[in-house]
Formats: structure tokens, C-alpha cells, sequence
């Protein structure tokens, strides 16, 4: 076979899978839309002048909802009670000696922990024990939103890492570009 014969195979071959394409497209929108035929001869009806306009579409990107930690049951009596008597150093310890061994345990404590001591700088560590310990019970939707709230929340902790390689959840970004032409973070 020549080069002049591969080259023609080539193309013919080329042009015949960019037809493919085209018409796997409209099939694709066709579909998408419903029946293409049925719609497109369809009588349309008459406008009415008393409709109102649809509403205008907001100026620009909406900023997002703070970043409120996911609803979960509140901590049992007895978990807030121990927790109460503690201070954050005694709980961090008891914590992670907990989550070796009690799953349930350790999502109660540190739940408690976390009511008590919110934005500590133990917190980070807390909440990933709290994550761990929730995929340990195979309450995976809770540990995913808890750490959707972790990477949001605490996004300069090194837990951070370990939670996003363990669960897959990624910090959320808003990025617009301003009226001077700077990115702008929200």
C-alpha cells in the first residue's frame, strides 16, 4: 500500500467518524429536547399580553451560603456531661485514645467537643476523628457532609489533607474577577 493510499483511507476514514459524531449529536439533542417532530409542528399559543416578563437573571455570581455545620443529633447527655468536666487538653487525649477502639464512642465525644470548644485550635482534629470514626460506622452521608463543613471551615489545617484524600471532599471556591480586572474571592 502507498502513502498516497493510507493517506486517502485516512481521511475517508476521518470524514466518515466526524459524520458519526454529527449525527450522534443531533440524536443527542433530539432526545434531550423530546420528540423534535411533534414539537417543532406544534401550534404555539398566542401570547398573552397579561403574563408578566420572566424575571431578569441575577447581575453577576450569587455568593455562597455560609458554612454552617451539617444537622446532626445532638451528643448524649452523658458525653456532654464528661465533656463538660474536661478540659480541651484531657478530651483531645481521651478522644483519640477513644477512636482506637469505640467508633460510637469517639463520634459522641467529639461531637460534645465540638460544642464546647467550636473553633479551637483542635478543632481541625477533632472533626477528622469525628469523620473517621462516622465511616468506621458506615454512616457515610454524615461523614461526607461533616467533612464537606471540615474543608470549608478549616481550610489551613493540615487535617485537611488527610480528610481530603480519605473522603474525596474539596474545599469550595468562589472566584469572580472584579471591575479593576482582580480576582476577587468570595
Amino acid at each position: 500500500m502507498t502513502n498516497k493510499t493510507r493517506l486517502t483511507v485516512t481521511a475517508i476514514g476521518a470524514l466518515v467518524l466526524a459524520g458519526a459524531i454529527a449525527v450522534w449529536n443531533a440524536w443527542s439533542e433530539k432526545q434531550a429536547s423530546g420528540d423534535g417532530v411533534a414539537k417543532a409542528h406544534a401550534p404555539t399559543p398566542p401570547a398573552s399580553p397579561a403574563q408578566p416578563a420572566p424575571p431578569a437573571p441575577a447581575p453577576g455570581p450569587v455568593a455562597a451560603a455560609q458554612n454552617t455545620p451539617p444537622p446532626a443529633p445532638p451528643p448524649s447527655v452523658s458525653a456532654e456531661t464528661a465533656v463538660a468536666r474536661m478540659n480541651e487538653a484531657v478530651l483531645m487525649a481521651r478522644l483519640r485514645e477513644v477512636a482506637q477502639t469505640d467508633s460510637a464512642q469517639a463520634v459522641e465525644l467529639a461531637r460534645a467537643g465540638n460544642k464546647k470548644f467550636p473553633d479551637s485550635p483542635d478543632a481541625p482534629e477533632r472533626a477528622s476523628i469525628l469523620i473517621h470514626a462516622l465511616v468506621t460506622q458506615n454512616q457515610l452521608s454524615e461523614g461526607r457532609a461533616e467533612a464537606e463543613y471540615m474543608v470549608n471551615h478549616y481550610p489551613d489545617s493540615k487535617w485537611v489533607r488527610d480528610i481530603e484524600g480519605f473522603t474525596g471532599a474539596h474545599r469550595h471556591r468562589n472566584i469572580r474577577v472584579n471591575d479593576a480586572g482582580q480576582l476577587e474571592y468570595y
